[in-house]
């Protein structure tokens, strides 16, 4: 998702791109949709940088109505966010990048390279897991829906 120095979105092809499947799921009677995906390279660290903050305008733009930002993509705030959403309520969740078990290695706070523990990123899937009922991937755009 390309953004400018001002942090707002100069090529929306992407969130256009899932429009579709999107407001299906809402029309369709999802209780919510969970939007997930990452932004640039932030090596497992949570950067100001890459945060999916900035894309919320543009989508509750497109899609016309609110869209709630989680400040994670894991864990109690998350869960309890998603959990309160309702009547095809939208949810976009931070940056997976942000947590080095997205892909699997990273850098540590002096820049070397690090690869996630085993268990951590069976945890990470599971926190994942546990925020809706269908998952729909497409191309490079991921969404969990919450029936």
């Amino acid at each position: 998702m390309p953004l400018d120095a001002d942090k707002k979105v100069t090529n929306n092809q992407r969130i256009v791109g899932a429009l579709p499947t999107i407001k299906y799921a809402i029309e369709h009677g999802a209780k919510a949709v969970i939007l997930m995906s990452h932004l640039g390279r932030p090596n497992g660290n949570p950067n100001p940088k890459y945060s999916l903050k900035p894309v919320v305008p543009e989508l509750e733009k497109l899609l016309g109505k609110s869209v709630t930002f989680a400040p994670d993509c894991v864990g109690p705030e998350v869960e309890e966010i998603v959990n309160k959403a309702d009547n095809g309520d939208v949810v976009l969740l931070e940056n997976l990048r942000f947590h080095i078990e997205e892909e699997g290695k990273g850098t540590d706070a002096e820049g070397n390279k690090i690869k996630a523990d085993k268990a951590k990123v069976e945890e990470f899937r599971k926190g994942l897991t546990k925020l809706g009922d269908v998952y729909i991937s497409k191309f490079q755009d991921s969404r969990l829906i919450r029936m």
